[in-house]
């Protein structure tokens, strides 16, 4: 027995010495590699409905023309026309058409992995190594909520394709390819701004990308080199983003919209620890993500010690190898941890923090740095392109195959923990209540009115305002079209009906102030025998009145409230009308019409509307 090598010949398919994979095999398997985790986010999708942000953003478009002013309308500080631009059109076609809005959403994911891996291509070639940080972007678990959450992907998967595509168009500027590049870079920063405010950060990236390593330089060098050869693009990028703060400045103070804040000492510090320390390493590595559920914004990180101290080990491992055996490391991974502090953690800390510190919990607020980190993590691995001495130690035997391999765990756990925020997803979406809520109105169609009321806190959270959160706003786009006015603007009615917990319609009472006749009196005295005033008064929207009565034939009635006057006919074949009122202050005075008979009117009540089976208080 020699101790010479030995020889192992493995037999391959005889499909893989077909002249296409031979070319473009590792084209081939990224574009297989996307296709199949588009699959996967459609099943997912599948899960999944519209909530909170969705809702109202759909019934924004519902009811208002595609102009200036529901374009430039700022959303809790976000400033998004082209994802308005997207539901609108969406819900044109289907109002809360939830399979329209799946394929909308799995394009932008489709667009936004072929970006990042047309990125990969041109920095790196047709590698098979350029596969490992080409998974990390598409299994992120970071990821997952701009799947399942419409509101979360028309604000940041748009914002992944401008970054990616502002890079590709980079590397093609740097690499001499003309100056029109340099005008793409621009035209994708406005594209991302369009979408998300984020985009600000884009330049930021173009040019540490720029300047540490598509010039092969010192660090320093570089950035004096990337100024000097780019000033013009730099400035052009500067005088985009002072306008673009300028415009969204003045809308953000119009708006009235929470602007940015530091949060008081202990909520930062409680939400740094959470978001730097736990929150992200979980989702940044693929460590197994536990969840808790978050309604009604979905589920958030629930960490524990073993998956945190696995994620920081992951990532020390990492950062300690690549350093070990490549040049310029340190750079890639300065990038990818200052984006996530600066661009996501910095931001969400001064806009959210301060309100609600468990933000930090989030996956969505760190979904827009994927691309960076997928692409530090290529900076790190893999020589670019004509990179000069790329190497500081020679890697070692197999690494592609130990690449190859974490890539695959990481695929694995990401998707293991997709599907665990799926599962969760799909206790808290509110379907049921909509569809219950078309039928019912369908099926009640001519025969009452139905007055709004709040529609209950897990499908909208009761930080938005009250007229948002009320039925009619958020229930008509989705019933057919010939009730959205009546359930928009329902009338006065003898018969009056609301949704319940469920969305079914339930008879309703009032929760509110009432009047009703001094003690011995069945009736109100009348001024003049024509005109009752009463003391009651709409502070808030969605209120509506209920006037009790006794007539022995039919009289007409006025009632003003504010400005505004409502005509009613009091039958005598019931004993109570209801209406809707706006805000207003003052009183509300009811007047007889001239010659009718003088009614009995025997109470007047104001509140909102509860169904009847939970309502509680006078009525």
């Amino acid at each position: 027995m020699n101790g010479g090598p030995v020889e192992i010949e493995l037999r391959l398919p005889r499909w893989t010495a077909h002249p296409v994979l031979r070319r473009s095999g590792v084209v081939v398997a990224g574009v297989a590699l996307i296709a199949l985790v588009t699959v996967l986010k459609a099943v997912a999708l599948g899960e999944s409905y519209f909530f909170e942000d969705d809702l109202i953003f759909t019934a924004f478009a519902a009811e208002r023309p595609l102009d200036w002013d529901f374009l430039t309308r700022v959303h809790i500080g976000h400033l998004m026309p082209g994802g308005y631009a997207l539901v609108w059109v969406i819900t044109r076609i289907h109002a809360h058409g939830w399979m329209l809005a799946s394929v909308m959403i799995l394009l932008l994911h489709v667009g936004a992995g072929l970006a990042f891996f047309r990125l990969m291509l041109l920095l790196f070639g047709r590698r098979w190594l350029v596969l490992v940080p080409l998974a990390v972007s598409l299994f992120a678990p970071a990821t997952i909520q701009t799947v399942t959450w419409m509101a979360a992907a028309i604000n940041i998967v748009p914002l992944q394709i401008a970054l990616c595509m502002a890079l590709c168009s980079m590397v093609r500027l740097a690499a001499g390819r003309g100056v029109r590049h340099g005008f793409a870079t621009l035209a994708w920063t406005l594209a991302g701004l369009v979408f998300f405010e984020k985009a600000v950060f884009i330049p930021v990236v173009l040019f540490a990308v720029t300047a540490w390593f598509l010039i092969d330089r010192g660090w320093l060098t570089g950035i004096g080199e990337a100024l000097r050869r780019f000033w013009w693009l730099w400035a052009a990028h500067l005088l985009l983003l002072a306008g673009y703060s300028a415009f969204y400045l003045s809308l953000l103070g119009a708006s009235g919209s929470m602007g940015l804040g530091l949060p008081g000492p202990s909520a930062a510090a409680d939400y740094g620890f959470w978001f730097l320390v736990q929150a992200v390493p979980l989702l940044v590595t693929g460590s197994p993500v536990g969840w808790a559920a978050g309604e009604p914004i979905g589920p958030v990180v629930e960490p524990s010690f073993v998956t945190v101290v696995l994620a920081w080990v992951v990532i020390a491992a990492v950062v300690a190898v690549t350093i070990r055996h490549r040049r310029r490391v340190w750079r890639a991974w300065a990038l990818a941890a200052g984006f996530v502090v600066f661009a996501d953690g910095l931001i969400t800390l001064l806009a959210r923090a301060r309100v609600y510190p468990e933000h930090a919990f989030e996956s969505r607020y760190i979904a827009d740095s994927v691309p960076v980190t997928a692409l530090c993590l290529a900076l790190a691995l893999i020589p670019m392109r004509g990179e000069g001495l790329p190497w500081r130690r020679p890697p070692f035997a197999g690494h592609q195959v130990v690449a190859a391999a974490a890539a695959a765990c990481y695929v694995v756990s990401g998707t293991g923990s997709a599907a665990a925020f799926v599962g969760l997803v799909g206790d808290e979406i509110p379907r049921g209540y909509f569809a219950n809520a078309r039928t019912e109105v369908a099926r009640l169609r001519g025969t009452a009115q139905v007055y709004p009321t709040l529609v209950p806190d897990r499908i909208l959270f009761p930080w938005h305002g009250v007229e948002m959160r009320l039925s009619s706003f958020l229930v008509a786009p989705g019933v057919e079209e010939r009730d959205r006015e009546a359930l928009r603007r329902p009338g006065p009615a003898y018969r009056g009906v609301t949704f319940d917990e469920e969305g079914r319609l339930r008879p309703l009472r009032i929760f509110g102030g009432f009047a009703v006749p001094e003690e011995g009196s069945r009736c109100f005295p009348l001024d003049g025998g024509r005109a009752l005033t009463v003391g009651l008064r709409a502070e808030g929207p969605g209120n509506v009145v209920r006037i009790d009565y006794e007539v022995r034939e039919p009289v007409g009635v006025t009632v003003r409230t504010g400005s505004a006057d409502t005509r009613l006919v009091l039958a005598p074949g019931h004993r109570q009308v209801f209406f809707p009122v706006p805000v207003y202050r003052g009183d509300m005075r009811v007047t007889v019409d001239q010659g009718a008979v003088r009614p009995c009117l025997r109470a007047v009540t104001l509140g909102v509307v509860l169904p009847e089976e939970v309502s509680g208080g006078a009525g």
